[in-house]
């Protein structure tokens, strides 16, 4: 089984993730290559990338035009060549060596059951609204309601990748989006290895207030509002996924 994993990159430096990330990455056990897509980044994001990108041959680095992160994923996906493709979060870390292996094990050789799953979740940071917040996430959303956000780190068939469109080309919810056109295949599995989040958001701006943010948008979400203007809420011209002209803050 051969793993393409995208890893979607945009500024990625202020966040202190990318070289953990990266190091986890390569030194991954398992047939694998990685393909690091990134947007115009000024502040070394992409010649970090290139370092790696030097000493591993399964290591490659695209420069996208991208807007958003949902772009960024599908630009790499169109250059994969793996049967199943791994959508790594920018500010997630795998488990260590062998979570590719877990993947192989959770979906199985025939695939017969499952086209896709994810990674339970954790956050870096031991608040107990956060550790509630990645058991909902891991127990209610994805068990029951069949919901996988990108921080899970989702692994796919590329075949039903493919039968869907790839990524919404969303600006945020893309993964919602998604999660609700791979159910009419499967449900979602969850493997048995746990990946960590960083929690610098809700460290930036306030556990409770930013918590209180993310259920206000899922509201809206239901509502059908528009998710580029969902998306300048969120980011609140931080820049995270998409870059606004108001500026990047740290």
């Amino acid at each position: 089984m051969r793993f393409s994993v995208i890893l979607p990159c945009f500024y990625e430096i202020r966040h202190g993730y990318l070289d953990r990330i990266l190091t986890n990455l390569v030194e991954q056990d398992g047939n694998k290559e990685i393909i690091a897509v990134v947007s115009a980044s000024e502040d070394g994001t992409e010649e970090a990338l290139k370092a790696y990108a030097a000493k591993f041959s399964d290591f490659h680095v695209v420069r996208s035009p991208a807007r958003n992160r949902a772009q960024r994923l599908n630009d790499g996906i169109a250059i994969s060549t793996g049967e199943i493709i791994l959508l790594h979060h920018p500010a997630t870390l795998l488990p260590e060596q062998n979570a590719l292996k877990l993947i192989e094990q959770t979906l199985g050789s025939e695939r017969a059951d499952y086209a896709w799953g994810a990674f339970q979740h954790s956050f870096d940071d031991p608040h107990w609204l956060l550790r509630f917040t990645s058991w909902y996430s891991d127990n209610v959303r994805v068990k029951h309601k069949g919901i996988v956000y990108l921080d899970h780190c989702p692994f796919v068939d590329r075949q039903v990748l493919a039968k869907v469109g790839n990524i919404p080309e969303l600006d945020i919810f893309e993964d919602t989006v998604l999660s609700d056109r791979l159910r009419q295949f499967s449900k979602p599995v969850l493997a048995q290895g746990k990946v960590i989040t960083s929690a610098r958001r809700f460290q930036q701006r306030g556990i409770y207030r930013h918590a209180m943010l993310n259920q206000l948008l899922k509201v809206c979400y239901h509502f059908k509002i528009d998710p580029a203007w969902l998306n300048r809420l969120y980011e609140q011209k931080a820049s995270i996924n998409v870059k606004y002209d108001e500026g990047l803050k740290k």
